[in-house]
């Protein structure tokens, strides 16, 4: 889900991390949504391809109301890297691309969907864009959702975030699914493009929501 700011510049758990990508936040942390802030980041210079000017991808990792696993922060890491590389073709004309991923608890994401979306309940992902030449926005990742949605679709939490960070990515670059059908049919298509493209398992959410 995307909420409704289309111009945040930075969030604030980012912003408090110290960050790169400069800009400063329009957005207040919530007065509830306690747990340590730090992010961490990852790089990576694709392969050059003939006809791409983009230099550079990478990806801060950290976590909000909980304290994840170093392998979990790892494996978030390195899935944001690859389907940064594989949605290569939207990014070419940038010289670095940056996404930032928060995990988070469902106490965290709840005051974030009810401060953006006015919706007083734990949601599974969220995307804040950033108006910023570099950084692509904040994608955030509820660890007790997609921990329920795993069980109930069969398959491991790892499918499940890479389903939820595909769906936030897309919404980072300009899909919705809420303004009309045709508009949820092309962002389900991408989804299962990408989905595709890196091999992870489970469908894409805008197709397992009907």
């Amino acid at each position: 889900i995307r909420p409704a700011p289309p111009a945040v510049r930075r969030s604030p758990w980012l912003a408090m991390s110290g960050g790169t990508g400069g800009g400063s936040s329009n957005l207040e942390p919530s007065a509830d949504t306690g747990g340590s802030s730090a992010h961490t980041a990852f790089s990576h210079s694709p392969p050059a391809r003939r006809g791409s000017r983009l230099a550079a991808l990478s990806v801060l990792v950290g976590c909000q109301g909980l304290d994840a696993e170093d392998s979990l922060l790892q494996e978030l890491e390195a899935d944001g890297l690859a389907l940064l590389a594989a949605a290569a073709a939207a990014l070419e004309d940038r010289p670095r691309a940056e996404l930032s991923l928060t995990l988070c608890d469902s106490d965290f994401i709840r005051g974030l969907n009810a401060q953006w979306r006015g919706k007083d309940c734990a949601t599974d992902v969220l995307s804040f864009p950033q108006d910023d030449a570099e950084m692509l926005g904040d994608v955030v990742l509820c660890v007790d959702v997609a921990d329920r949605q795993a069980a109930e679709r069969g398959h491991e939490r790892r499918d499940e975030l890479r389903v939820l960070l595909v769906h936030g990515l897309l919404h980072l670059l300009g899909y919705d699914h809420e303004t009309s059908d045709v508009d949820a049919a092309e962002m389900s298509e991408a989804e299962g493009r990408l989905l595709g493209r890196l091999g992870w398992r489970g469908e894409g959410l805008v197709a397992a929501a009907g």
